[in-house]
């Protein structure tokens, strides 16, 4: 079921949450507009008795990186909290553009993981990318990382944490992310990887195997 984007005067009614109530995000999706930035973040929300987690998706825009995310805050009254975030996704129109201005801002910030890891969503939009549904009912964005975590491992997709990919395109070198798709059954799949020269996307490498 396609899950919808909640507006902010919604969110907190819906959330049954009061205003001291964190709202970790558990992953993040950005994309590059005319106007700027476009970003759907996934918020998870515990209010219910048997403690079960359940996403609800907030849409923020701005002019820059630091606009974006402070629209973000304004919505959620200051209870932005990225320091639970795993997974930021990129659509292809920023990683054409250039990905070292998010990757560099999203290392500067003080509540942003450096291991977070970095991926391209290919022939679907990054925020639609982020909500499809999960394997087993579980929180998507979680697991989206679980899915890159066990890839990664196997050596099926390069593995691309925010810290590896900054130091690379900040050293002028070559760096890959891996890249997801939306399969016939709606959901995510490795698809290939990105590759990166002098920060912007220079073309894509099959999926091995």
């Amino acid at each position: 079921m396609k899950r919808f984007l909640i507006c902010a005067a919604l969110l907190l009614q819906l959330c049954g949450c009061s205003a001291e109530t964190p709202l970790p995000v558990s992953a993040a999706a950005v994309s590059r507009t005319a106007g700027g930035y476009e970003m759907t973040a996934e918020l998870i929300r515990q209010d219910s008795l048997d403690g079960d987690a359940a996403p609800v998706y907030l849409a923020a825009e701005g002019k820059t990186l630091p606009a974006l995310f402070r629209d973000a805050e304004r919505q959620l009254g200051g209870r932005f909290y990225f320091t639970h975030a795993e997974t930021v996704i990129i659509d292809e129109t920023l990683a054409e553009t250039g990905l070292s201005e998010l990757a560099a801002f999203l290392a500067a910030r003080q509540d942003a993981r450096l291991t977070l890891r970095l991926v391209v969503a290919r022939g679907i939009p990054a925020g639609e990318l982020l909500q499809l549904d999960a394997l087993g009912g579980s929180v998507p964005g979680v697991a989206l990382y679980e899915l890159l975590e066990g890839l990664a491992g196997r050596g099926d997709i390069p593995d691309a944490p925010l810290y590896k990919v900054q130091n690379a395109l900040t050293m002028g070198e070559p760096a890959l992310l891996p890249c997801l798709r939306e399969t016939s059954d709606g959901h995510a799949a490795a698809e290939g990887a990105a590759v990166f020269e002098h920060g912007k996307l220079a073309g894509f490498l099959p999926e091995e195997g």
